[in-house]
């Protein structure tokens, strides 16, 4: 399976992400987690997210660019987590929490000791709001 992964056409851009793909280490993540967290995490992790670069993709935007900084600029992930104006006091917020790994999209798409800093993130954009709702912070408590 790892070879055939090797020659996967997802490979590069999942590696770029997770190098040590396929792993136990994601399953231990991403297993802990409540469903709207999961979906969060896999929807970042492979790009295919409500942002414009993707509903573009599948005709559901007009166009792939953030209509915050215009034409030239993709609304991906990247642009999401890592240079919108937009969202530049809620990133500040991630930077004081996490320093400066909060500018490493491996640390936070792989690390737990960042997804609930990534979460508000998240949630304090209100970016992904139609989606996902409000991602909870934790999982809920069995009682």
């Amino acid at each position: 399976w790892k070879k055939e992964w090797k020659h996967s056409p997802r490979h590069p851009r999942m590696s770029n992400i997770d190098p040590s793909l396929p792993s136990k280490s994601f399953l231990k993540l991403a297993g802990s987690l409540h469903k709207k967290q999961a979906g969060l995490l896999i929807q970042l992790r492979i790009n295919h997210i409500p942002l414009n670069q993707h509903l573009h993709h599948i005709n559901r935007s007009d166009t792939p660019m953030c209509l915050q900084c215009g034409e030239g600029t993709l609304e991906n992930v990247h642009h999401f987590l890592f240079q919108c104006p937009r969202y530049d006091r809620e990133r500040h917020k991630l930077f004081l929490a996490l320093g400066r790994k909060a500018t490493s999209t491996n640390f936070l798409l792989n690390d737990s000791s960042a997804q609930n800093h990534l979460r508000k993130y998240v949630n304090a954009t209100k970016r992904l709001k139609d989606t996902f709702g409000e991602v909870p912070m934790s999982y809920p408590q069995r009682k």
